[in-house]
């Protein structure tokens, strides 16, 4: 099956599902402190449990880290384990870097993250990151504003359940994309609307679903 035959498959699929439903993402936050935590720190978490609260935090207890440079000022007051009580040292160290890359980058704010993301040569260097791959760098695009999905876990077992077989992170990618421009929606709107019905949903095993 071509791309566009399972964006079309997938929309079938999607418009079968009774308890299906479309929600808008929080994000853009407008706080970059936000924006830079909970896309390192989702990866391989419980977004639910582990990422939002430290992001919610964030967003209410320090407005002064709304631009990056404001959030390096921050980190710089308080240690960064101690603000998002965090044991280990590995995730805490990649935001401090990402931090300081970012102002050396001239990025304060998400419109200019969302600038900066659409210049190829600036997704290489985020790419030389460490703990920063394809996943994480979609979703700081749409964290930024910008119209795409972040293949996870969760939009492979909804693929796998549509019985979509996709060959690695790009082609699932383009499906998901493809279908939302199918139903003429935003992309992270169809992106966000799995991943929140996958995650709520029990017996989410990845098996094809239909017969």
């Amino acid at each position: 099956m071509i791309t566009v035959d399972k964006a079309e498959s997938l929309a079938k699929y999607i418009g079968n599902l009774s308890n299906f439903r479309l929600v808008n993402p929080e994000y853009p936050y407008n706080h970059m402190g936000a924006t830079i935590t909970d896309a390192m720190l989702q990866p391989g978490l419980n977004y639910k449990t582990v990422v939002e609260p430290r992001v919610k935090e964030l967003l209410e207890k320090y407005p002064e880290a709304k631009t990056t440079s404001g959030f390096l000022a921050l980190l710089k007051q308080v240690n960064i384990k101690v603000l998002l009580k965090w044991e280990d040292s590995e995730k805490p160290n990649r935001i401090l870097k990402l931090v300081d890359f970012f102002v050396k980058e001239g990025i304060e704010k998400e419109k200019q993250l969302r600038t900066w993301l659409e210049n190829e040569t600036n997704i290489a260097k985020l790419d030389n990151i460490r703990g920063i791959g394809n996943k994480t760098i979609d979703y700081f695009k749409m964290l930024s504003g910008i119209q795409t999905s972040a293949i996870d876990r969760h939009l492979i077992n909804f693929l796998n359940e549509a019985c979509i077989h996709v060959n690695g992170y790009s082609e699932a990618k383009e499906v998901i994309n493809k279908t939302a421009e199918y139903m003429k929606i935003d992309k992270s709107l169809l992106d966000h609307s799995i991943w929140k019905y996958m995650s709520t949903k029990r017996n989410t095993d990845g098996s094809c679903k239909i017969h």
